[in-house]
């Protein structure tokens, strides 16, 4: 009882402060959904396609930034400072390589746009958008490199200080550069995104001032220009298959974004801030998988046997669930109140997106239960390593099963918005239940 204790308490010491940057890092986000809201329908909907167009490309960069948390924990738990700095290194390096590969699609996204099905207008403003968020991809990518480096290293707190720093900074100069005030010319969806990108810099700036400050014994920025291959090779080996997990789910999103697209502006700006919702909500999931991926990668580099390994795992999956009852019950009590905040209510276009957001969100309630047990999933699975059997699960689950069935209830069957959200709901049904039961198996024998 002692040990589960003890799981029960570093589990939530070390992913509290993950869980309130994680909130603070996404509220970038609904700040530009809120307060472009306000600013109009138009640039709302291309805020919901451009930024989901950003955060497919984003979260595969971000999987050889995840894939520094279970190796720095485990060379951690070997007292292995060198291996430490050599994995940091490469995350680091490897963010710069993946943006230069991908930054000629965000600065020709219309045309992409348009392929896929969007209307003229709303991918022209989803590329002003995207034109300055390809460029503010690095900054952003490097500061999730070196949260990861401070997770595993257990040091989390100044991970969220740094964070919600952030906050007020995104509020001002949102409300300068979108509205035009003090002086400034009045920028819109463009405004969105010079603010994001600035406060991306301003976070990387802060913790590497920390780091250099506090961790100064590991070298981590000395010699950063030299190429290490061997852990290049490692990082892109680990990384490769968790970012192409991320980008399965993400893309799930991504598609039902796209084919909401098809259906309407009022689908899309409904579907937008419900998401907005289910992902300020998701952030809890995220820390809490996060901090699991730290303390299983400890518990593995120093080879416990699969019985402790299965305790911690047991620990987050209840966390898990008892938060996301806690969050449906909000969804199904709430949803007027909660959905009114991305909405001026005295524009009537509004006045349908609320309408329909409120039916998105009672479907949402079930969708984060799922949701979250797939990402403790997925963090149990990667700090044992074992991230190659999990991409083609992921891929399975959230192409075939969350697009495929998606597109069937929404176009075939005729349900709309509803049904593309129903298959989203099946995609990380199935997700969670074969993530979970993988690791289930692999730390039982």
């Amino acid at each position: 009882m002692k040990f589960s204790e003890t799981i029960y308490s570093s589990l939530i010491l070390l992913g509290l402060p993950l869980i309130g940057s994680s909130v603070a890092q996404f509220s970038l986000t609904i700040i530009d959904t809120a307060m472009l809201g306000h600013y109009s329908p138009i640039a709302l909907a291309s805020a919901v396609i451009g930024g989901s167009f950003f955060f497919s490309f984003f979260i595969v960069g971000c999987g050889f930034s995840f894939a520094v948390v279970p190796l720095v924990a485990a060379y951690e738990a070997q007292k292995d400072q060198r291996q430490v700095r050599r994995i940091t290194r490469m995350g680091l390096w490897m963010s710069f390589i993946y943006t230069l590969m991908v930054l000629t699609f965000f600065l020709n996204s219309k045309k992409i746009l348009m392929f896929i099905g969007q209307s003229e207008e709303i991918s022209f403003f989803a590329q002003e958008y995207l034109r300055i968020m390809g460029f503010g991809l690095l900054p952003a990518l490097l500061v999730i490199t070196l949260r990861s480096y401070l997770t595993g290293l257990k040091h989390t707190q100044v991970i969220f200080w740094i964070t919600i720093m952030g906050i007020p900074i995104k509020i001002f100069l949102n409300w300068i550069f979108i509205f035009g005030n003090l002086g400034f010319s009045e920028m819109g969806i463009k405004g969105a995104a010079i603010t994001t990108s600035a406060v991306n810099l301003f976070m990387l700036f802060l913790l590497i001032l920390y780091i250099q400050s506090k961790f100064k014994n590991y070298h981590i920025f000395n010699g950063l220009w030299r190429l290490d291959y061997l852990f290049l090779i490692k990082i892109t080996k680990l990384g490769l298959p968790i970012g192409l997990t991320y980008f399965a789910e993400t893309s799930l999103f991504t598609a039902t974004a796209v084919m909401m697209g098809w259906l309407g502006t009022i689908q899309l700006a409904a579907h937008g801030i419900t998401m907005q919702l289910a992902g300020l909500t998701f952030m809890f999931h995220v820390g809490m998988s996060q901090a699991a991926t730290s303390i299983i990668g400890y518990a593995y580099g120093k080879n416990e046997e699969g019985k402790e390994l299965l305790k911690i795992g047991k620990a987050a999956i209840i966390l898990t669930v008892a938060y996301s009852i806690l969050i449906m019950l909000i969804f199904l009590l709430f949803p007027k109140s909660l959905l009114s905040l991305f909405l001026d209510q005295s524009l009537l276009l509004n006045e349908s997106i609320l309408a329909l957001a409120i039916n998105l969100l009672m479907i949402a309630a079930a969708f984060h239960l799922v949701d979250g047990l797939q990402a403790t999933g997925l963090g149990l699975l990667r700090g044992i390593q074992d991230v190659k059997v999990p991409s083609i699960l992921a891929l399975i689950s959230y192409w075939f099963f969350g697009i495929g069935v998606g597109y069937l209830l929404g176009f075939e069957f005729k349900l709309g918005s509803v049904g593309l959200w129903l298959g989203m709901v099946l995609g990380l049904t199935v997700a969670a239940a074969s993530l979970i039961g993988r690791f289930w198996r692999k730390t039982s024998v």
